[in-house]
Formats: C-alpha cells, structure tokens, sequence
C-alpha cells in the first residue's frame, strides 16, 4: 500500500488495518530479539548464563531507547513537513539524522569498550556473573551503529508510506540472528560469546536492508544534500524522549528487579525475572507495535489539518484496544507453563517462580496498550512533554514505588505485582491527559 492510498485517499477500516498489521507483526518480530538469545542461552548454557544476559540487559535497553527516540522524535517531525508539503525540508531532516545517527551509534560503541568494568560493576553483576556478562557485551557493543541505523531506517520507512517493508527489515535481521544462534550455540560451543555475535549479526543486516531501500526502491523520501540543523535534532531528542523513557525504564526495571529478586532469590530469582520479563515484552510488542504504526498517521493528518481522520483512527483503536488487551492477557495467563517450558524444565525452582510470576504479571497486559498508545499519540502530535510525563510515570514512577513497596509485603508475588500496579495508576493517568489536551488537538477520547 503507497502512502498517498491511505494518507490522503479514503480511509476504511480495510485499508487501516492493512497500514498498521505490518507494523504489529514487525514489532512482534522485533521483540524475538530480546527473547531468542534468553532461550537458547537457557538451553544450550544454562541458569547462570540466563541470569548474566539479564544483568546485561540494561546496557541494551538504553541502546535501544536512544535509537527509539531518535527515530520517534525525528520521524514525527518529518512526516508534520510531509503534510504540510514541504518535501525538500523532509529531505534533507531525514539524511541529515541518519548521518547523526550512524556517528551516535559509533560513539556509543567506543564509549562502551572505554567504561566496560565500571557498567558491569554499576549493573550489580555478582563475582559468578560478572565475567560472562562482560564477556557478552564487548561483542554486543559492535551492534550499536547498526541499530540506531536500523530504527532509524524502520520508522522513516513507515512514514514513506511502506509499512509492510519493515516486516522484511526485522524478518531478514532475525533470521540472521536465529542462524548464528543455532551455529554458533549448537555445534561450535560458543556459549553466550555466539549470543552475543549473533546479536550483532542480526543488527547489520536490518540496517543494510533498510539502507537498501532507500538507495535502490521508489521512494517519497530520499537521501539529499543538507544542512546541519541542530535546533531539529534537539527537537528530536525532546519529541522523542517518551521513548528513550519507555525503553530505558525497561532497563531501569529490569535492573531494579535484579537487585530485588537476587536478595529473595540468589540467582534463580534473576533467571526467573529474565524469563517473566522476556515473555511479558513479548506480548506487549502486540501494543506497541499497534501504536507506532498509528503514530505517522496521527503526525501527517495534524500537519495536513484533517481532524475528522484522526478521530476515525481513534474509534478504531477503541475497538482495538477492547478485543486485543483481553485476548493477550488471557493468552499469558493460560499459556504460563507452556512458555515456560520453552526455557526450563517442569518441577524445577526456576519452572514454577517463573511460571507463577507470568500468571501474576498477565493482569497488567489487560491495561498496558492505553499507556502505550496515549505516549505514542502525543509524540505524534509532536508534543514530547506530554508524552514524557506518561512514559516517566508507568516505566519510572509508579513502578518503581511498587518494587520498593510490594515485595517487603508479599516477597517474589509482591515483585511480580509491581508490573499491573504501575500500569493501573499510570491508566488514570493517560485518561486525565488524554481529555486535558482533547479541545487543543480537537479529537475526541478514544472515539467517544
């Protein structure tokens, strides 16, 4: 489907759905990144090294979240000057923040190798687990240009109007990935060094694929001269903050949780977080996904000034939100053993902490996509405030108040409510936001 069919052709629930499921599918796609290494470290290295990836995780959580933020903040902005009609200025916006991008990633990287024992000594590695976690991410490091690249490459070709490209982008990317895992972690022996290239793998070729299509595929957008423009790049960082938040609040939540877990639990409560937080990310990617593919919608239709759109998308994820929440949440409940089965065998400590944590943490499932879809609609009307406070308050906020408070009550169940706690306050929250700036954006609350 081109970009002019739906941005500016008649809009139907058919050709809605058609723009926004490859976004859906390529964010699901997206989160087997987080969650092949996790398995088949669990099977092919065992607890220890499970635990060592999550005591890591941090250090990619906030990788991703800056090449997120990046990429929301400046593609927001973009496809605003798309609808205004100014094609020349979104030109030169987007390749002048992909050169800034690429130069971001390889200064992450050298900063990285530079501070390597200080991070795992700050991320609260034990002496059992500090040298496998920084054996993984001096090999992971390597990945750090191509993924900003390829974020960048991924929410610029939804903009371009060719969201079912991404799926290939993150297609092509895990195949690589799940490739080398299975050499390099099968019959080579690697260990979590081969998690760690495969990773890194699977990063490259997303960017490449998605550098391929812009040099090579009828595009709206493309590369041209430009001229470097700060003041946009510290509007990009502003606009896309919410996402840096969400993404380094995983960070921040999963090292919280690994401090907690590991005073309850020694190392098999960090084994076990590793597997509930994986899996919860996965189900969520459905929400996010969902929301980032609205996202350039939204951001073109206010440029163009075409409200009565933008609350049409708002009946449609109304409805979205009603049936997909429900069905994910009682798909998390229902299938908590079997996807535990996946990472540890039945009767086991690990099986039944993980498998009850999962049962527990579906609840917040039933609320999580509002907050995500709340953040995301505020990036996209370019208001990055907004978007921050709601995005601070679910991932920072609320739950880090019920990780200090629940477990002191409850022990692990109390860790694992500390998930649907933070998403309930931050629902009441999203509601007040969403019919405080409702007149100023002239849209009506989820299609009410």
């Amino acid at each position: 489907m081109h970009s002019e069919d739906i941005y500016n052709g008649e809009l139907t629930a058919k050709k809605f759905a058609g723009f926004v499921w490859p976004s859906v599918l390529m964010m699901v796609v997206m989160a087997l990144y987080y969650t092949i290494d996790s398995i088949f470290v669990a099977n092919y290295v065992g607890e220890e090294g499970l635990a060592a990836i999550n005591i890591a995780y941090p250090v990619q959580g906030l990788m991703w979240g800056v090449a997120v933020m990046l990429a929301a903040g400046s593609s927001a902005l973009v496809a605003i000057e798309m609808g205004k009609g100014n094609m020349r200025e979104a030109d030169s916006k987007f390749t002048f923040i992909c050169v800034f991008g690429l130069a971001l990633g390889c200064g992450a990287t050298l900063l990285m190798f530079i501070f390597m024992d200080p991070v795992v000594d700050v991320l609260g590695a034990t002496e059992l687990l500090a040298k496998d976690c920084a054996l993984f991410l001096k090999i992971f490091v390597w990945g750090c240009p191509a993924a900003f690249l390829g974020v960048l490459f991924e929410f610029f070709i939804r903009v371009d109007g060719k969201p079912a490209f991404t799926i290939f982008l993150y297609i092509g990317g895990g195949v690589t990935h799940l490739g080398l895992d299975i050499i390099l972690m099968g019959p080579l022996h690697m260990g979590l060094a081969g998690a760690a290239v495969a990773n890194v793998g699977g990063l490259w070729m997303t960017a490449l694929t998605g550098l391929g299509y812009f040099l090579f595929a009828k595009t709206r957008l493309s590369f041209s001269r430009f001229h470097p423009d700060f003041r946009y790049i510290g509007h990009s960082f502003v606009n896309g903050s919410p996402e840096l938040v969400n993404e380094s609040a995983a960070g921040i939540m999963v090292f919280c949780y690994n401090m907690i877990v590991v005073r309850l639990a020694g190392e098999t409560g960090v084994a076990a977080a590793a597997i509930v937080l994986n899996i919860h990310y996965f189900f969520m990617s459905v929400h996010m996904g969902y929301s980032v593919g609205v996202t350039p919608l939204i951001s073109y239709w206010y440029g163009a000034g075409m409200t009565d759109r933008i609350n049409k998308v708002m009946k449609y994820t109304k409805k979205y939100m009603l049936v997909a929440s429900v069905a994910i949440a009682a798909l998390c409940f229902i299938l908590a053993e079997p996807l535990t089965m996946i990472y540890e065998r039945p009767g086991s400590e690990l099986f039944e902490m993980s498998s009850n944590g999962l049962r527990i943490v579906s609840l917040s499932l039933l609320v999580i996509g509002i907050n995500v879809f709340a953040s995301n609609m505020f990036t996209a009307y370019g208001n990055g405030l907004v978007s921050t406070v709601i995005a601070i308050a679910r991932g920072l906020v609320f739950l880090l108040a019920g990780l200090l408070i629940l477990p002191e009550l409850m022990g692990m169940d109390g860790a694992w409510l500390a998930l649907p706690f933070g998403d309930i306050l931050t629902l009441g929250l999203s509601f007040l936001l969403l019919r405080k700036y409702s007149r100023k954006y002239n849209y009506k609350i989820l299609g009410e």
